[in-house]
């Protein structure tokens, strides 16, 4: 009973210095933690931070997932072409489409911050290509039947190869499923 209660005490003050070490790096100068907007702003999906200028900029988060190859090799199709994918930072639809795509594909493919309040935003671009909602893509003239070159909404890649006029083999079963919606924001 005595050692049964000697390992407890023993264990409960190795938490203690451990939350008090903690609270110590945590508040020092070397590693402050981060306010809980920027806990909330990373389960949105983008995180706010102040340039040189005093504005607060948001940056989209890290895609995490990883790509197959063959999305990587339509991500350097689609590269070649031109295409462009017109997002919002704040859109959970454009949020999911990079996830869809994985982190190696996805930094091949050309992207438009539409959101004056996100990184390099362009929204004056934007509003010359005529896009009303996020995420729309831009295939380039030659690739969609009827001329139209801005397709908006969060598409299955096995979609977007399709409409891009992609000609190698893609199997939609070697993707993985994010619960891809079919949705855009406006």
């Amino acid at each position: 009973m005595i050692m049964f209660c000697l390992t407890h005490f023993c264990f409960l003050l190795l938490i203690c210095v451990y939350v008090y070490m903690c609270m110590f790096y945590y508040h020092s100068a070397i590693a402050p933690i981060a306010p809980p907007f920027a806990v909330i702003a990373e389960e949105l999906g983008y995180f706010p931070v102040t340039n040189r200028d005093g504005e607060t900029i948001n940056i989209p988060a890290r895609v995490t997932r990883h790509s197959t190859d063959q999305a990587i090799l339509l991500s350097e199709y689609l590269k070649s072409k031109g295409s462009v994918m017109y997002g919002a930072f704040w859109c959970p639809h454009c949020r999911n489409q990079r996830e869809i795509w994985g982190r190696e594909a996805w930094d091949n493919i050309g992207y438009v911050e539409c959101s004056s309040k996100g990184y390099k935003g362009e929204p004056n671009l934007c509003a010359l290509k005529n896009v009303d909602g996020f995420p729309t893509w831009s295939f380039g003239k030659e690739s969609k039947e009827n001329g139209d070159n801005l397709v908006g909404g969060e598409m299955p890649l096995e979609q977007i190869a399709k409409l891009s006029g992609y000609k190698a083999k893609f199997d939609a079963t070697l993707e993985p499923s994010l619960g891809a919606q079919s949705g855009s924001c406006q």
